[in-house]
């Protein structure tokens, strides 16, 4: 029963925190547009995170401030930004007359919104690089560790200790990219690049559908780095001055491919047998010598070290704050590109993942730690501050360029063609992210395949 309890205050917990994330993360975008927007002089009618009835609200100096019930972000209201859309959108009729402002004060509030995302973006990753932990920074290349020797991989020729380079010619540094681009993988193989002892071969791989959008190369698993997390008091590793952190990278000139292959070589070795073993501590190559020990309780040749190491999740790649937020943009922009892509967009569609994924995440990284979560907030927020920049009306990209046609040529959008606009593209991304959030529930519950079972014809009987 106490187990129990604990389970439903963890997951409980978890969820609150999540939501809690996310919302600080719409107020700090939001927050960026108010703040600019009072010292500019602009008019504010409302601040709300959330959009549709008010949960909770309250009047101050004119501006009415809420929480509203559907959680898909937020809006602060400007007259003079939006003099009708985001009222009719929120089934308000009333109209205010308010005198117009510069096109460049209405680009600097539409701004303020991404702008305070990316600084807040960026106070994270100086906390995820700053604090004493060794969850960033860890990669897991694109090696192959181990491959099953039945597998289509195996018969189309990649083998363990093959380094993949690129994927259909998009090049990718790291197992996660080796994942993004297999995914969006539209046929049934896919080419691919693949290095090994100076030698480059091309391959043609087959690509298996898992099923809800996800598409994977069968039978393959990444090379684990060889990172050393704890290190035994008394241990051989300990007496080698070996120390948390440091990369194994050779072990008696054998290079080390991934902390299974360095197991079963500490286990070749016999008692008394002393090995040269080559680290890499903080960029810095350091030899030691280490003489492993036979285990009792194990029965094996142990050194005493624990496996360390990052999580491998993709906002935890980098240490270093501004490869941190250059890997965020990245891989939304990866993204966008693929949506734009008439032979990628059908997988990339398939593998958004809306509120429903968010939260999932936002649990995930929660249950990893602090280091984690500050990750994944910093991943969000990025995200946000470069889709809140796209080009489309109801966001502030559109509104920036509304801005830019005046102020360049002196005429103004027209005022009910801007509504129509905005109204339009918001009942289309609120429709998007609704089909986004119904493939987020079929990923778990499956409900298409259901109901095409049910519509299948059975199939002749002897």
């Amino acid at each position: 029963m106490t187990d129990l309890l604990l389970s439903i205050w963890t997951v409980f917990y978890s969820v609150v925190l999540a939501l809690f994330l996310f919302g600080l993360t719409v107020f700090i975008h939001e927050f960026g547009h108010f703040i600019v927007a009072r010292k500019l002089g602009l008019a504010v009618k409302a601040f709300s995170i959330g959009f549709g009835p008010a949960i909770w609200s309250w009047e101050k100096d004119g501006i009415v401030y809420k929480i509203s019930w559907i959680p898909f972000g937020g809006y602060v209201a400007l007259p003079q930004l939006d003099p009708e859309g985001m009222d009719r959108l929120q089934g308000s009729e009333e109209r205010d007359d308010i005198s117009d402002v510069s096109p460049w004060k209405k680009i600097a509030v539409s701004f303020a919104g991404p702008f305070c995302n990316i600084l807040f973006a960026l106070v994270l990753a100086v906390a995820v690089w700053s604090l004493p932990s060794d969850e960033a920074g860890t990669q897991v290349r694109s090696l192959i560790g181990t491959i099953e020797t039945n597998s289509a991989a195996y018969a189309a020729g990649l083998r363990q200790g093959d380094e993949i380079t690129s994927v259909n010619g998009n090049a990718v540094n790291n197992w996660y990219e080796l994942t993004v681009e297999t995914l969006l993988q539209s046929g049934d193989s896919a080419i691919l690049n693949v290095r090994k002892d100076g030698a480059e071969k091309e391959l043609y791989v087959p690509v298996s559908d898992m099923g809800g959008g996800a598409r994977i190369i069968d039978g393959i698993a990444p090379a684990v780095p060889c990172v050393f997390g704890s290190v035994i008091d008394g241990s051989p590793a300990e007496r080698a001055g070996i120390e948390k952190g440091d990369e194994a990278i050779s072990f008696n000139t054998t290079q080390i491919l991934d902390w299974m292959h360095f197991t079963e070589m500490v286990q070749e070795m016999q008692p008394g047998e002393i090995a040269t073993l080559t680290i890499d501590r903080d960029g810095e190559k350091v030899e030691c010598s280490v003489a492993p020990e036979y285990n009792e309780e194990y029965e094996q040749m142990m050194v005493g070290v624990q496996v360390g190491g990052g999580s491998g999740m993709p906002w935890m790649l980098y240490k270093n704050p501004i490869k941190q937020l250059k890997y965020d943009a990245l891989a939304i922009v990866r993204v966008l590109k693929a949506l734009t892509s008439p032979t990628e967009a059908p997988q990339a569609a398939k593998g958004l993942g809306g509120p429903i994924a968010i939260l999932e995440m936002f649990m995930l990284a929660i249950s990893m730690g602090l280091v984690n979560t500050l990750g994944f907030v910093r991943f969000i927020n990025i995200n946000l501050a470069i889709l809140n920049l796209l080009p489309i009306p109801v966001l502030d990209g559109g509104h920036i360029v509304f801005s830019l046609w005046h102020g360049i040529t002196r005429r103004k959008v027209n005022t009910k063609m801007q509504a129509i606009l905005i109204q339009g593209f918001a009942f289309l991304l609120i429709g998007a992210m609704l089909l986004i959030t119904f493939n987020d529930i079929d990923r778990k519950l499956q409900i298409k395949a259901k109901v095409e079972a049910l519509f299948e014809k059975p199939s002749a009987q002897p």
